[in-house]
């Protein structure tokens, strides 16, 4: 006597089903099946692919001069005004390797973020927003209340990371006499600020 169909369970409907059928099936554990003659896609980790774990972030030292230079000057930022003035570099390093740099000059208890680059190689990765937020954070542990920037090529992305414009007039006088703002920047340049209280 044939056994009552509504007696077997789904998955023996389905294994039943399969000895008689051209496509082979798989079951997942969910209990759905897949056809395994179709290949799915698999995602591959590109060879450019940087864990964010093995990027370090520290205060700039001697050693790092000399890639710094050569990363603003990839990335067409000035230099000619580094030999002045107080100001503190962050870098991120990779294997040993300096991709990225940031710096903060300091104005009293304002501060001007500047010289933000990164690796051609290792851009898009978040390195530059990481160096952002330790420069960030490197000023509150310093009690700067406000940084200041000037840029002509990332006006979109720092609002993403919690800057705002501001006019130049509302900007301290110290930073006004700044030579990014005297002199080495356009006046074209979008001004933002960042609160840090």
């Amino acid at each position: 006597m044939e056994e009552d169909e509504s007696k077997k369970s789904l998955l023996e409907q389905y294994t039943e089903l399969t000895k008689n059928s051209l496509v082979k099936v798989q079951f997942s554990c969910g209990g759905n099946s897949t056809s395994i003659d179709e290949p799915e896609a698999i995602p591959i980790v590109p060879e450019s692919y940087v864990p964010e774990s093995v990027v370090t972030y520290a205060m700039a030292s001697d050693e790092d001069v000399d890639a710094i230079v050569t990363l603003l000057k990839t990335n067409n930022l000035p230099i000619s005004d580094l030999g002045t003035g107080q100001r503190m570099f962050l870098v991120a390093r990779y294997k040993n390797k300096t991709v990225g740099c940031v710096a903060v000059e300091l104005y009293g208890d304002s501060g001007l973020l500047r010289s933000l680059a990164v690796n051609t190689d290792f851009q898009g990765k978040g390195i530059g927003q990481k160096l952002v937020a330790e420069a960030e954070n490197w000023s509150r542990d310093n009690e700067l209340k406000n940084l200041y920037l000037l840029t002509t090529t990332a006006a979109a992305f720092f609002p993403k990371i919690g800057w705002s414009s501001s006019d130049r007039n509302a900007v301290p006088d110290s930073i006004l006499q700044s030579s990014e703002f005297a002199s080495v920047c356009p006046t074209t340049a979008i001004c933002m600020i960042k609160k840090l209280d």
